[in-house]
């Protein structure tokens, strides 16, 4: 069995999440998401991020505590996979902020749908999901 990467290496291996790696670049946290965990991430895809536009974007990128109040809201402290989820009403980020989590007909974290579930990290798990998570 090939040896899981950890969750930086393992999001920029699938392609599906550029602009997410980029924020997670500008605040300098590669190095923590490689090495710590475990950590569940709701990873936007790149998609979710289509009707922004690119200033409100770039905005984003300037506004380094804007910004890591946005990631940080993507991101729990412990590994949940979909069936620990389904269990769940609600997860702590490490924002501090609570998600919302509902199973019916797939599951939903806040208004975002998990549209890839299970993405099996060394240090965690990644949901890529359809939105982008606003606290």
């Amino acid at each position: 069995m090939a040896e899981l990467n950890n969750l930086i290496d393992t999001a920029k291996e699938k392609g599906s999440f550029p602009t997410l790696l980029k924020a997670a670049g500008i605040l300098g946290l590669l190095d923590k998401y490689r090495k710590e965990g475990p950590y569940t991430v709701f990873a936007p895809v790149e998609s979710a991020f289509d009707p922004i536009p690119d200033e409100v974007i770039d905005e984003s990128f300037e506004d380094r505590e804007y910004l890591s109040g946005i990631i940080n809201y993507h991101i729990v402290k412990g590994k949940y996979t979909t069936e620990d989820l389904r269990n769940l009403d609600t997860l702590e980020t490490v924002s501090g902020n609570s998600l919302k989590i509902t199973a019916s007909d797939g599951i939903k974290v806040d208004t975002a749908r998990i549209i890839e579930a299970d993405i099996d990290c060394s240090n965690g798990v990644i949901h890529a999901i359809d939105e982008i998570l606003v606290p």
